[in-house]
Order: C-alpha cells, then sequence, then structure tokens
C-alpha cells in the first residue's frame, strides 16, 4: 500500500491484512473462484441497463475527490448485489482486486455461526466480498452492549489507511478518532444502545467517512413481489453522518427471476432491467440532516432515499413487463393504497414514506457545482 496516492483509498481494499506471499495466493485465488461464478451467471443472463454513464461518473468523482459514495436500490434476490453493480461497471475480472465496493449484508444470511459446512462455505466466502454485517431489528437484533474502544474494536475492520484518513477529520473536528466514531452512536448517555448502534452500521459510518463506496437496500429484506417495501432507518443514518457523499439510486427487475427467493441453484437465459439515477439532490438532503440525530429523522433521510429508487420504477417495470402491464400494476397499488386509506388501516404504499415530498427525489446536475469535481 506504500503506492497509495494521499487521501486515496489503495486500489485492493483487503490488501491491510493480506501480508506474505502464500496468503496473497490463497485470497486472490479464493476471490477469482468467487467472483467467476458471478461473471458465469452474469455471461448467461440477457442485461438492459439505462444511466450507467451515471454511475460511473460517480465513482470517479468520488474516487477524485476521497470522498465516499453510497449507492441504494430496491432489493429482489439474495444476489441483486453483487450481480447488477458487476455488470453496470462491467468488470471482467470480478475478485478482491476489482470489487470497489462494500456490501451490507444480512448477518444471519451471509455471517453464520456454526462449525456446519454451509456456515463454514459462507464465511469462506465473505472472506473476499468486501462486507459489512448488518443485524437488522427484527430478527432479534435490538440493543448492543458498546464496546470501551471503538477504534481497538473497529480498527481491524478498517485497517490503518482508513484510520489515517479519520484521524485527518477528527482533527479537523477538534476530536480524537475516538470521539469521532462516538459520534456515530445514535443512543445518548444513559439510554440503550439499540440495532442502530450495532458495530456493522457504526463500522459503515466510518467507511463512507473515509471515502468507502457501500451499497444498501432500504428495504432490509427482499420483495417477494414487484412492490417496494417500507423504508428503514438504517440507510438514513449513514447518509445523515456522511455529508460528502454522494448517494445514487438504482433500480432493477429481473434478478428475481435469475435466484428466486428459495431457490438454491441459478437459472440461466433470464433478463434484468436496470436503470440508474441522478444523484440525489444534495441541498434536499443537506436541509434533512438539519434535523436531531434520531430515529425519526434517519427514517425520512431513507424514506427520501427509497423515493429516489421508486422515481426510476416506473420506466424499469415499463420496460421489463410491457408498458401496459406496468401501467396496470401501478394503478392497482394505487388503488389498494387509496382502499387502505379508507379503511384507516395502514397502507404498504408503492413510493413510501409519511408525506408528499415537495421537491425532487433526484438533482438534475445544476444544484451542485461545490461538489462535482473534474476528472
Amino acid at each position: 500500500m506504500n503506492n497509495t496516492k494521499p487521501g486515496k483509498l489503495p486500489r485492493e481494499p483487503l490488501s491491510f491484512w493480506m501480508e506474505g506471499r502464500g496468503h496473497r495466493f490463497r485470497v486472490r485465488s479464493r476471490s477469482y473462484l468467487v467472483g467467476g461464478t458471478f461473471n458465469l451467471i452474469n455471461l448467461m443472463t440477457r442485461y438492459d441497463v439505462e444511466g450507467r454513464e451515471h454511475l460511473l461518473e460517480a465513482v470517479e468523482r468520488a474516487a477524485a475527490s476521497g470522498r465516499g459514495l453510497i449507492t441504494v436500490s430496491n432489493h429482489v434476490s439474495l444476489f441483486d448485489d453483487p450481480m447488477v453493480l458487476v455488470k453496470v461497471l462491467r468488470l471482467r475480472n470480478f475478485n478482491v482486486q476489482t470489487k470497489c465496493w462494500w456490501s451490507t449484508a444480512c448477518a444471519s444470511n451471509f455471517n453464520p455461526q456454526g462449525k456446519g459446512f454451509g456456515a463454514r462455505a459462507t464465511r469462506w466466502f465473505n472472506e473476499v466480498s468486501n462486507m459489512v454485517f448488518m443485524a437488522r431489528a427484527h430478527k432479534g437484533c435490538r440493543a448492543h452492549e458498546l464496546p470501551e474502544s471503538l477504534v481497538g474494536t473497529l480498527g481491524p475492520r478498517l485497517g490503518w489507511k482508513r484510520l489515517e484518513l479519520l484521524e485527518g477529520k477528527a482533527r479537523e473536528a477538534g476530536l480524537d478518532v475516538e470521539g469521532y466514531l462516538r459520534r456515530f452512536v445514535t443512543a445518548r448517555p444513559g439510554e440503550e444502545p439499540t440495532s442502530l448502534d450495532q458495530l456493522g452500521m457504526l463500522e459503515a459510518c466510518a467507511r463512507v467517512n473515509a471515502g468507502d463506496w457501500l451499497h444498501f437496500f432500504p428495504e432490509a429484506g427482499r420483495s417477494r413481489n414487484l412492490s417496494l417495501r417500507p423504508a428503514r432507518p438504517g440507510v438514513g443514518k449513514v447518509i445523515y453522518h456522511s455529508p460528502e457523499a454522494e448517494v445514487v439510486p438504482l433500480c432493477f427487475y429481473g434478478t428475481q427471476d435469475v435466484l428466486p427467493v428459495g431457490a438454491v441453484f441459478p437459472r440461466p437465459f433470464r433478463r434484468v432491467v436496470v436503470s440508474v439515477g441522478r444523484p440525489l439532490s444534495a441541498p434536499v438532503l443537506d436541509g434533512l440532516r438539519r434535523g436531531p440525530a434520531v430515529v425519526e429523522t434517519f427514517a425520512e433521510i431513507s424514506r427520501f432515499a427509497l423515493a429516489g429508487v421508486a422515481a426510476l420504477r416506473p420506466g424499469v417495470l415499463a420496460r421489463y413487463m410491457g408498458a401496459q402491464a406496468a401501467f396496470d400494476l401501478l394503478a392497482e397499488e394505487a388503488a389498494e393504497e387509496a382502499l387502505a386509506a379508507q379503511a384507516g388501516e395502514t397502507p404498504v404504499p408503492a413510493v413510501p414514506r409519511s408525506e408528499p415530498l415537495p421537491w425532487p427525489a433526484v438533482a438534475d446536475g445544476s444544484d451542485r457545482p461545490g461538489r462535482r469535481v473534474s476528472v
């Protein structure tokens, strides 16, 4: 990592623990094997991608400026990430050197405990997959006991280069690194930490502020149909604490045909439709960040992020299932929402939010002069 330029992360995100020629060989050979599996699936899948340039430009801006990047999308299949991002980025060799983003994976699904073959194989896969594990509240993650030293606990995961970058940001804020990381804790002194204070969430905040790219599913789970589930506040917390990071929405359908819920083996020769939007409006996000660091503020930011995904959804559905079928589906969802409102029930809206948003979900690019970097 001596060739790392000041203010930028190394090309190999996991290289801080890849010491020794033999260990590097094992890690890289394993990563080629894992990555080759996804490349093989993508070779047998037909993709229709729109707006690829929006993501590529955002990645270039983040790399040139040293700022973090957040992408958000809907979630319909177990391997939406990395299958879709591999295709959008046109990665031919998907491995530990080229996986430039970190996935926020469900801890119960992707980091299982135990000595069985399935658990061992999953952990073997995770070691080269750049994952930040998140335990979901509705699966038992409610209260956490925070360690005495967040630097000592998160340091081995973050690596020396990120700690060095965070130390610079801490000095600008007049804090040490420990105090800087403690700013990401939502629970106030004397309160019991919740799932928003789990180590994976704190690690995600630290990574984005250090310049990493993280991908999130605001729904925090797969949809069993083509509708959007309500947004959860987790991604809103990371966006709240990452004021320099751009947020890019993606929407796609068809990956649920490649690997349906409950399937073990992928199904070849399916079609996936993808749309990448422009970065979410920075002034709107800055306005939402003016609220207090509480769950309600995080939830509103998450709803706004998912609204960016929902804005892409009608066009993606029209390309995926046809204009008439997409119109019928959206009209049916609107009718169900209206009936639920009349009956006094709590509906699950197609665009999950507490109230209509008086702003566009996506920026037009003209209001971000200070956040764009020439590359």
